[in-house]
């Protein structure tokens, strides 16, 4: 009995071993406190948008391998096992003695037509190749490959700049939801030792019980929005989480990593750089370059191909004989197209029109990007206006919440009076806050439209 005690004892351990390794393992694998740039780093790491980029950006890379293959020598090789009734073509069919009789004379050798036979026969060949000539197909081919494994070296480029602003923006949304979840409870404090002086007030039968009654009913409404606030606050934390790689639960400290400095440039200059910088700017312009390689790849139709041709094979029955056949060929071989009802025309003209669209897209781009620049222009300048504003309705309205409450203390104000102190005081610092992360989001996607990489 005491053996298989200790046996589950010991079974018991070693699992509790395991479980603190896992725990210990997961807490050595996410830290404790996350910077913007540490966020950044892990998104760019754990973030299946940046991973497929970079797929994308290899896989284009093997095609460019793809279509140099098709520019050098090649070898196939072909195997046939067949089984007939018929020789092949290449066999020998010799005539075989049968023995006759004539009126009891001793056999006489008398050539008669082979009999019918079953054969089994393989044929091997070796057949290599290489273009000298195709029109442009092949060297078009590879340049169509080199412009869309350029595109996709972009494309990684681009993900890379859109990651990074939705890291931003997620980690300010979580700085900020924090701060105004904090500014909630503040609210929520302030009541409760204001509704404690009232009652106070009221027990000495100083003030009324609708004093009571309007605070308690104030409290509730300040708690209610605390409750809102500390659920916004847990999503915005989520969303960072998801975006940067991490457990969903996770709650590493996060640095109040921002700045308030003004923007120089003028709306102008930034479009003027966000053209020049954009990603997406050269892969349209790369997007232009492709459709007219598919238009030089479709005019080769109308162009012969030229290639050397070597092939050597050999033939025999199963199993082997004498009469098999081994033969070989050195030569050239020239491929036009006379005609194809057509067929070619129509792919010229279809990628001809993908370089009018390439080229319209382009313009859209050209319009889309100047707008997006325009928008988060405008925000950083409107957020900026807004901080400065906020700061100073913050100052006043503590200030108005101080006299507030004297002048209830003292008896010459109202209850109302201080709520109302409260309530504006709350709001300026909620609009401070709002506009100080609005500030920093705007100037991430800023810099997101403008193409800059940091």
């Amino acid at each position: 009995m005491k053996p298989c005690r200790q046996y589950y004892i010991n079974l018991f351990l070693s699992a509790v071993i395991v479980l603190l390794g896992m725990q210990t393992a997961q807490a050595a694998v996410e830290p404790a406190t996350l910077t913007l740039p540490d966020s950044i780093t892990l998104a760019l790491e754990n973030n299946p948008a940046m991973k497929i980029a970079q797929s994308n950006q290899a896989k284009a890379t093997w095609s460019i391998k793809q279509a140099q293959a098709y520019n050098g020598l090649s070898l196939e090789y072909n195997y046939t096992l067949l089984r007939t009734d018929q020789p092949p073509s290449w066999y020998n069919n010799t005539t075989i003695p049968l023995p006759v009789y004539f009126n009891g004379a001793a056999p006489a050798s008398v050539i008669y037509p082979a009999w019918s036979a079953d054969y089994s026969a393989y044929n091997h060949q070796l057949q290599l190749q290489l273009p000298l000539y195709t029109g442009g197909k092949i060297e078009n081919t590879v340049k169509l490959a080199k412009d869309g494994s350029a595109a996709a070296a972009l494309g990684t480029t681009a993900t890379k700049q859109q990651l990074t602003m939705e890291v931003t923006t997620s980690y300010f949304n979580v700085l900020q939801a924090r701060n105004l979840a904090e500014v909630a409870h503040q609210g929520v404090d302030d009541l409760d030792a204001h509704l404690k002086n009232v009652q106070n007030y009221y027990d000495a039968g100083t003030v009324p019980l609708s004093d009571v009654l309007q605070t308690q009913v104030r409290l509730a409404n300040a708690r209610n929005s605390l409750i809102k606030a500390q659920d916004s606050y847990k999503l915005a934390r989520y969303k960072l989480n998801i975006v940067i790689g991490l457990s969903l639960h996770n709650q590493a400290s996060l640095a109040d990593d921002f700045s308030n400095q003004p923007y120089a440039q003028s709306v102008d200059e930034s479009i003027a750089s966000a053209l020049k910088n954009r990603p997406e700017m050269t892969q349209a312009n790369l997007k232009i370059a492709m459709a007219k390689d598919k238009v030089n790849i479709a005019n080769s139709g109308h162009l012969p191909t030229v290639a050397v041709v070597g092939s050597e094979s050999w033939s025999d029955t199963n199993p082997s004989t004498s009469k098999g056949r081994n033969s070989w060929a050195v030569g050239m071989n020239v491929q036009f197209n006379v005609f194809d009802n057509g067929l070619t025309k129509t792919e010229i003209k279809q990628s001809e029109h993908e370089v009018t669209e390439a080229q319209e897209q382009l313009q859209q781009l050209t319009d889309k990007i100047s707008l997006e620049v325009c928008q988060a222009y405008l925000s950083v300048q409107e957020a900026t206006e807004r901080i400065t504003n906020n700061q100073v309705a913050v100052h006043q309205s503590q200030h108005d919440y101080q006299l507030a409450q004297e002048r209830y203390g003292a008896g010459v104000g109202t209850n109302l009076d201080v709520m109302d102190a409260e309530l504006a005081m709350i709001q300026a610092k909620t609009n401070y806050i709002q506009a100080l992360y609005d500030a920093n989001n705007s100037m991430a996607q800023l810099d997101k439209a403008m193409g800059v990489v940091k």
